[in-house]
């Protein structure tokens, strides 16, 4: 077989994972979005982790070749830590430890399969999860207390804006009361 095939058969066979990665991700829009900084760190966090996790395998890909797509998972990963995208890089982290931990091992032919870089892959993929969700921690906690910050701050100026609606309703009462009491003064002088 010439190597212009076998790449092909690998292109297929990613293109097949990463449309079903891509759609159980789409399945999952209902849940708690993680860019929300109103939920808390945690929420945010578990919200990322549930990404990983609809991972679905098929009987017909051969572990094999589950592990070399897992390869490439990794180094995209990787890349995105690089690049500062800790949010991709941990759904990407998550959804490997899904398929390589949780589900790869149902595959009926799972244990047939002699794989060398299987312990490699998971001894890179579980610290470095860690490490970024402490990270993603870190960030999503600054984000929630600039945004309670400012919910604060608008709480507090809502608060003077109706004490001052309050004062001016106060004066308007008592320019009415006076008003009033001027009236009846002058309707009382002329008798």
């Amino acid at each position: 077989m010439d190597t212009s095939k076998i790449l092909g058969f690998f292109k297929v066979i990613y293109d097949h994972i990463k449309l079903q990665l891509d759609f159980d991700t789409q399945k999952l829009a209902a849940m708690p979005d993680h860019t929300d900084v109103s939920l808390s760190p945690e929420e945010r966090v578990r919200a990322l982790s549930k990404l990983g996790c609809n991972i679905t395998i098929n009987e017909d890909i051969t572990p094999r070749r589950y592990f070399r797509s897992g390869v490439e998972m990794e180094r995209m990963a990787s890349v995105y830590l690089d690049e500062g995208n800790l949010e991709n890089a941990f759904v990407l982290y998550n959804k490997f430890i899904t398929l390589f931990v949780e589900k790869l091992p149902n595959h009926r032919d799972y244990q047939q399969c002699e794989i060398p870089e299987k312990q490699k892959l998971k001894e890179v993929a579980f610290p470095r999860t860690d490490d970024l969700k402490k990270d993603l921690l870190k960030k999503y906690n600054l984000e929630y207390q600039e945004y309670m910050r400012d919910i604060n701050e608008r709480k507090a100026e809502c608060l003077k804006k109706m004490e001052q609606q309050q004062l001016i309703e106060a004066e308007k009462k008592r320019v009415a009361q006076l008003r009033q009491q001027q009236i009846e003064t002058e309707q009382f002088s002329f008798f």
